[in-house]
């Protein structure tokens, strides 16, 4: 039997293993000699091959898994036997050697050639993780395929990470260390406030990062440190430079636009107004890079300038990659550019509040519908960078399900129309006329446990309106700052005075308890004796 001491060490290590705490990325740029840069570029070209051999295995390991008898079984045990599945699956990844264990193992073989000169055994297993991660989401039904690492492009190897910052790759006396290459930070680089504040924090481990700007490679360290990241503080007022709020905060995320609604303070905008995304240059750029490249090679293309098939154009001109790296840079430039503006969008509106409720919405569908304007705009982006900032500030953002609230569709009355898309503008005949977006956004704010709650929305509303009319009009009479015409979504504000005015309090039906939400009576039924009413007016009309 084991002694009481060991028990007490394993203990010890899982409760370890199993406690978590905050982190953040601080970044430093690295200072890289010319020769220096050929040893780091050779060890990330045996960093991708290694990463692509690790991919090819565990494609035909996921192959050999699905062909397998003991998966099919496992396929047709009952979804009301999860343990009895899972455990089932276990086995038969286990037999055919589909778990990361199986592929480390496939990575120390590997590691017995020239890679093993080049990439040490650290950086080996995070890019086994890596590798199986990316296949097990095939497996999972997650992804319909993965992508190999290639030499150029997009898609060539970026980064490459340790796993603590005692082995591979180490941070040590303000320098990254990796085996004999000593690479330091740019000098005075720890006197930004950021930089600073992160090497004061104790690193968990290092990851270093190859990116292309104009045309050349810049180095830069990620250090991944323990803690919550730096909050800003302003050297006139002494205050946070991004203070939090506490009131519950109204979405309504579009493909271009967003509406946002607080208790004090709403607004409809577009997101990143300040990109200006030039197709015509992009186009004309591409195009001039077909010519380059059918000249190039001549012998890919028939008479007609059809492809022939199974011929690739390899053949590439000094002035070809000159017009490649001029694309490359226009899209770094325009998504760094429009990471930050998102960045300080997400920051306005954690200045209103941390709890913030928006609709649950598939962005791969308007991926495939609005694809331009989702390049453009990237609203998901925004919306990944909107949660990490929340939950670090101890907030939260509450996705609920749009069949269940239905809040284009739905009134303060508690009718419901089914509006078309182009139908920007929420009129009823309760007295409400409101702009869709910033109308959904203010309902948002009400929904709990996927139900909109018409009570607590219907008390408020008298002094929400005048915010909400305000940032219809604001948004409808300034200019964006790109110079182009305002979203045919913002709607037309209306010239005369508001529909529901002073007389919508009369107008709006009687809630009798506080806590009645639209659950207890579907949306479309209309309450008593506002039958009687419709069947008046439809009789004067």
């Amino acid at each position: 039997m084991p002694s009481s001491s060991s028990t007490l060490k394993t203990k010890s290590r899982s409760e370890r293993r199993r406690a978590t705490t905050p982190s953040f990325v601080c970044e430093v740029p690295l200072r890289v000699i010319p020769t220096q840069e050929d040893t780091l570029q050779t060890r990330f070209e045996a960093a991708r091959q290694l990463y692509n051999a690790l991919l090819g295995e565990a494609l035909k390991r996921l192959r050999l898994l699905q062909q397998s008898r003991a998966y099919q079984t496992a396929r047709r045990l009952a979804r009301t036997q999860p343990k009895q599945r899972a455990a089932a699956f276990a086995r038969a990844r286990q037999a055919v050697g589909f778990t990361e264990f199986a592929l480390s193992q496939y990575a120390t073989a590997i590691h017995q050639s020239w890679i093993g000169d080049h990439v040490d055994a650290v950086i080996g297993q995070t890019l086994t993780k890596r590798a199986f991660q990316a296949v097990n989401r095939m497996a999972l039904a997650q992804a319909k395929k993965v992508r190999f690492k290639g030499q150029r492009g997009l898609h060539q190897i970026s980064s490459l990470e340790g796993k603590s910052n005692a082995a591979g790759l180490r941070w040590r006396n303000d320098a990254l260390h990796w085996g004999d290459l000593i690479l330091p930070m740019v000098p005075h680089a720890d006197r930004d406030p950021v930089i600073a504040y992160g090497l004061a924090h104790r690193i968990k481990y290092v990851r270093l990062v190859r990116r292309t700007i104009n045309g050349r490679f810049r180095w830069f360290a990620q250090l991944v440190c323990e803690g919550l990241p730096m909050r800003k503080i302003d050297p006139k007022t002494g205050q946070f430079r991004h203070p939090y709020g506490s009131d519950i905060v109204g979405l309504d995320i579009g493909p271009s636009t967003i509406a946002i609604v607080g208790e004090t303070r709403a607004d409809l905008r577009q997101f990143a107004e300040e990109v200006v995304h030039d197709h015509a240059e992009i186009r004309r750029l591409q195009r001039h890079l077909d010519r380059q490249r059918r000249a190039n090679n001549p012998d890919c293309y028939d008479a007609q300038g059809r492809v022939i098939k199974g011929k690739r154009p390899t053949n590439t001109s000094r002035q070809q990659q000159f017009t490649e790296n001029r694309l490359q840079e226009l899209s770094r430039r325009e998504t760094a550019h429009r990471k930050t503006l998102h960045g300080q969008l997400a920051n306005q509106v954690m200045a209103q509040g941390t709890t913030i409720k928006t609709e649950k919405l598939s962005y791969k569908a308007f991926q495939k519908r609005f694809g331009r304007s989702i390049s453009v705009r990237a609203p998901k982006l925004f919306l990944s960078i909107l949660t990490r900032k929340a939950e670090s500030a101890g907030g939260q953002v509450i996705e609920f399900n749009t069949r269940t609230t239905a809040l284009s569709q739905t009134c303060l009355c508690g009718q419901k129309h089914k509006k078309r898309l182009s139908e920007r503008i929420h009129t009823c005949g309760c007295g409400v006329t409101m702009q869709r977006d910033l109308f959904s956004a203010y309902l948002a704010r009400f929904v709990e446990d996927d139900a909109l709650q018409v009570a607590r929305a219907t008390e408020p509303w008298p002094g929400a309106e005048p915010l909400l009319r305000t940032a219809w009009q604001r948004a409808t009479t300034n200019q964006p700052a790109s110079g182009r015409p305002l979203p045919s979504s913002f709607g037309r504000y209306p010239s005369g005075p508001s529909q529901s005015g002073s007389s919508e309090k009369e107008n709006l039906p009687e809630h009798k308890a506080a806590d009645v939400v639209t659950s207890a009576r579907p949306l479309g039924v209309p309450e008593e004796g506002q039958v009687e009413a419709r069947a008046a007016e439809s009789v004067k009309v």
